[in-house]
């Protein structure tokens, strides 16, 4: 059983935007149960290379950090949630790799980095929680450094279910829209593709869900 299950339908999509206190917390690990096979993959296509910074967004409970400094030697990962909950809890699951690995509570549209700061940033079903996607993007290609690659997965509309609309914060864009947003914001290169994904739940049922993955270069 999903601790998502005994939620009313905002109660849940307010969650997954901005999980709080200890159901928060419960639902933090399901998902990272769910996913962390699609995370690992998402790492994967980074191609991160010795010595690079890494910047995520949204990282909920903290676990990908880890997989993100396995990739190369020097790796440094930072990471940006605008839940305080979650920031607790991935700066106390990595306190041991506290001098490679930190934190913060910001907004992808107002991040307290300099700019050109990273090599690779990444998200993993956020960006379809923005309402200013241009503005955020702007400051995500601020913080990049020149040639820096990000990649942003994140909720098709196709197969949609009853949360995911704007009345309850989700914003879902097709590949078309997501790159002609990415491009608005500057990025030289903008390439967004849907990909249909077969998905098994840790209750062993099956489901197929449809993804977007959205590549830009500074």
């Amino acid at each position: 059983m999903s601790p998502l299950d005994s939620l009313t339908p905002a109660e849940r999509a307010r969650q997954l935007a901005n999980p709080d206190g200890a159901i928060g917390l419960a639902i933090a690990a399901y998902l990272n149960d769910n996913n962390k096979t699609g995370n690992a993959a998402t790492v994967a296509l980074l191609a991160i290379q010795p010595g690079n910074a890494v910047l995520e967004i949204g990282f909920g409970n903290g676990r990908t950090a880890a997989e993100v400094l396995r990739q190369a030697d020097g790796v440094r990962y930072t990471g940006i949630d605008h839940s305080a909950t979650m920031v607790a809890e991935a700066s106390r699951f990595n306190a041991d790799m506290a001098d490679r690995a930190s934190f913060h509570l910001a907004a992808a549209d107002r991040m307290p980095f300099t700019g050109a700061s990273f090599d690779r940033v990444f998200s993993i079903g956020v960006i379809h929680f923005w309402t200013d996607p241009v503005a955020s993007l702007k400051e995500v290609r601020r913080v990049m450094r020149p040639g820096a690659t990000m990649i942003m997965g994140c909720l098709s509309p196709r197969g949609a279910s009853g949360i995911h609309q704007p009345a309850f914060g989700f914003h879902l864009r097709d590949p078309e829209t997501w790159e002609a947003l990415t491009r608005a914001a500057g990025f030289t290169q903008a390439r967004a593709e849907e990909r249909p994904i077969d998905h098994t739940a840790p209750d062993g049922s099956l489901s197929r869900r449809y993804l977007i993955r959205l590549t830009g270069s500074a």
